[in-house]
């Protein structure tokens, strides 16, 4: 498979990228992508099997699952961050409207840094908000995208990577704009010079050949990797 700007980035074998996929992410999945050598990515409650309105339960849950992932492999992974709901991030009147969730985007992007996590992949927001944090951290970051305009403002971030997301979204649409993948992938590779990733609706190898096609040096896959042995 080609080596792209992706694997040097991320220390990498293969440019695939496991996609969060929130609630059915785990140590074991995480583990064996990127022992296969992909990115595995831990969404914000993994290893979950029932919901906690206490930020302090959902972070050590996350917590532990990455101390596992450890035992697993000794390659790199990720953990999905929210840029939109961290205290600092919202105005006064947003926090007052929704504490928990900011409260919860604050204590997975804490364990995550005290973790000492290599990647986050960053969603829901603008990455002004966190890349530096993140990056002072030592972290690597690739930031996901729904358009063009919000692609160039992840590059101005500082971001290290981008990943487009399609109107294909598995279980969600991470924009409103509505595009199809394979319409906004040539334009967002157009308009940045930072290596671009292309997720959604990707599901086997003639996906990654079209991706690759139209200018994207990797891939983000998420339902497909529903059928291995690992996902709960």
């Amino acid at each position: 498979m080609l080596k792209t700007r992706i694997c040097d980035i991320f220390g990498i074998e293969y440019p695939i990228v496991q996609a969060p996929m929130n609630w059915i992410t785990c140590a074991e999945l995480v583990a064996a992508v990127s022992n296969a050598g992909g990115l595995g990515v831990f969404g914000p409650n993994a290893g979950a099997d029932r919901p906690s309105l206490d930020p302090k339960v959902v972070a050590e849950r996350l917590r532990s699952q990455i101390r596992k992932a450890r035992t697993l492999t000794n390659k790199p992974f990720a953990v999905n961050l929210s840029a939109a709901v961290q205290p600092r991030a919202v105005s006064d009147e947003q926090f007052r409207q929704s504490p928990a969730q900011a409260m919860f985007g604050e204590a997975y992007i804490q364990t995550a840094i005290e973790e000492r996590v290599p990647v986050a992949y960053t969603s829901v927001g603008s990455p002004e908000v966190i890349t530096k944090r993140l990056h002072e951290a030592g972290m690597k970051v690739m930031h996901i995208v729904a358009a063009v305009r919000h692609a160039k403002r992840a590059e101005a971030a500082g971001v290290d990577a981008i990943i487009v997301g399609g109107y294909e979204a598995g279980g969600h649409s991470v924009g409103h704009d509505e595009i199809p993948l394979l319409t906004l992938l040539p334009q967002v590779v157009d308009a940045v010079k930072i290596p671009v990733i292309a997720g959604c609706g990707i599901a086997d190898a003639r996906g990654l050949v079209a991706a690759f096609a139209l200018g994207a040096e990797g891939i983000c896959m998420g339902s497909a990797f529903m059928a291995v042995h690992e996902i709960p």
